[in-house]
């Protein structure tokens, strides 16, 4: 890869996604630091290669400019990002779980077994509640009712006759 390789391809990582201005100054930066190294014996294939991928560098300026990059990110050669664990980090991580622990409703879990308990107490007791208000109004109501009207059934059965 030459030089012009190099950073076009680091300009290309870093647009749109950092100012024109930090794209510009790293550009330059290592247009500078290419031709430094140079002078002082390398060759531009060495310098490059001890640079590395220019979209490891891009990725490295965008985390920096957008204030992401934490000790505990690590760059993988592939482009990915890896967690470095180490004590404070694990201290800090279990402090913001604590901070920000999502609800997960799990049926498994205790509380989940003691509110579908208390859902089928409920239930029963309202259907127990229905069922005992519709005997109450049919039996005051509905048989008195039906008497009512055998008694003008058999009055006029017995009149027709």
């Amino acid at each position: 890869m030459t030089k012009q390789q190099f950073l076009e391809e680091l300009k290309q990582a870093l647009s749109g996604e950092v100012s024109s201005e930090a794209m510009m100054d790293a550009y330059s930066y290592y247009s500078n630091y290419i031709d430094e190294q140079m002078r002082s014996g390398k060759t531009e294939t060495q310098v490059i290669e001890e640079l590395g991928k220019p979209f490891m560098i891009a990725r490295s300026i965008i985390a920096a400019q957008t204030r992401e990059r934490n000790a505990d990110v690590e760059y993988t050669e592939d482009g990915r990002t890896r967690k470095v664990s180490g004590w404070e980090n694990r201290k800090n991580e279990r402090q913001e779980q604590r901070e920000h622990k999502e609800f997960v409703f799990d049926m498994n879990a205790w509380y989940a077994k003691v509110m579908l308990v208390a859902f089928l107490i409920v239930l029963v007791l309202i259907v127990f509640f229905i069922l005992r208000v519709g005997l109450w109004v049919l039996f005051t109501f509905g048989v008195p009712i039906l008497i009512v009207l055998g008694i003008l059934y058999l009055i006029m059965y017995f009149l027709n006759r």
